[in-house]
């Protein structure tokens, strides 16, 4: 298992560094710049945690979460950045697709914030987890939206947006899952989660890498619309899931 493990991360920095490589090459980091932010920062985190678990492995588990959090909070800006291109001549839908991310993201980190100052005994490291697992569901909540509003309006991408969305889609589907079952299942499916997770993050990284191997801009766009009940509708149903999301936090007992 462990060098199953050690294989697919080692696999993961090589997409990646060959994503960032052929960013210049293709043309589209400018055009980007957020995506490929968040995996160079994914790769540069992914890199120093290999040297430590090879050089210092007593100090990885005190890096390993301060690090994991900062990945996860830059993962938003995939979302952002997915939102930005698909939206690009709708002015509504595209602040539409922004409230959504910033409410949910911003109540997640507040209800974190209030546990970690009023609750002594509650620690980051120890619920990380279930941090996690929140951010995961919120990511997909808001890509859903997204996606479910362009496929409302009939709005077109390219291949480069469709591998965006069809990659992270993966990602996030598949770490909502195991998180989950991390949860019934408890320590004994971690081993089995480190690798799943690792492995669909791979797979991620190999859409993105065809996906974006140059630049292939969405087809021309259809006048916005005009009709906005089916955001609106989409809207309640999104506050609807955040506020169980908010429920499940704040039932969260310290550990």
């Amino acid at each position: 298992m462990r060098i199953l493990t050690q294989l697919v991360w080692l696999s993961g920095l090589l997409a990646e560094a060959t994503i960032l490589v052929r960013s210049f090459l293709g043309k589209t980091l400018k055009r980007y710049s957020l995506f490929y932010a968040y995996v160079a920062s994914v790769l540069t985190t992914s890199t120093a945690l290999y040297i430590v678990s090879i050089a210092a492995p007593s100090i990885y588990p005190r890096i390993y979460w301060p690090l994991l959090f900062i990945t996860l909070s830059l993962g938003y800006g995939v979302i952002i950045e997915i939102s930005r291109h698909v939206f690009a001549q709708y002015v509504r839908l595209a602040l539409f697709a922004r409230r959504i991310a910033v409410t949910t993201y911003g109540a997640i980190f507040l209800l974190v914030a209030a546990h970690a100052f009023l609750l002594p005994r509650w620690s980051l490291a120890a619920n990380t987890a279930d941090l996690e697992r929140y951010l995961r569901i919120a990511e997909a909540v808001v890509l859903m939206a997204i996606v479910c509003l362009a496929a409302y309006y009939n709005i077109e991408m390219g291949k480069n947006l469709k591998g965006m969305v069809l990659g992270f889609g993966v990602y996030v589907g598949v770490s909502v899952l195991i998180l989950a079952l991390r949860l019934f299942i408890g320590i004994p499916f971690s081993s089995t989660w480190k690798i799943v997770q690792s492995t669909s993050y791979l797979a991620a990284l190999l859409i993105w890498a065809v996906a974006l191997w140059a630049y292939d801009p969405a087809d021309s766009p259809r006048p916005p619309p005009d009709d906005q009940g089916g955001y609106q509708i989409l809207a309640g149903r999104t506050q609807e899931m955040l506020g169980s999301i908010n429920e499940h936090l704040d039932n969260t007992t310290p550990r």
